[in-house]
């Protein structure tokens, strides 16, 4: 299941409180697994560019309204590094 932009960046803000993966779960209304998944998918894509860039895309990401706002923030946010 795939995560829509808020979604993940209320679980990157619970995760980064202290929250557990089904607490994350069951706050944003999915599965344990899912969670999982996607924090494995964040580590993974963290190894691979800056962690700062992965975690600032995904925080505006979940500010976006519009479909093509995440692409734009996380333009914004590689902009912003160099």
């Amino acid at each position: 299941m795939a995560l829509d932009p808020s979604e993940l960046a209320k679980l990157l803000k619970l995760r980064a409180v202290g929250w557990s993966q089904q607490e994350i779960a069951d706050a944003i209304g999915t599965s344990q697994q899912v969670v999982a998944y996607h924090l494995k998918k964040l580590k993974e894509e963290s190894l691979k560019r800056d962690p700062e860039e992965v975690f600032g895309a995904a925080i505006l990401g979940g500010l976006a309204v519009g479909a093509g706002i995440g692409a734009a923030a996380m333009m914004l946010t590689s902009m912003l590094k160099k």
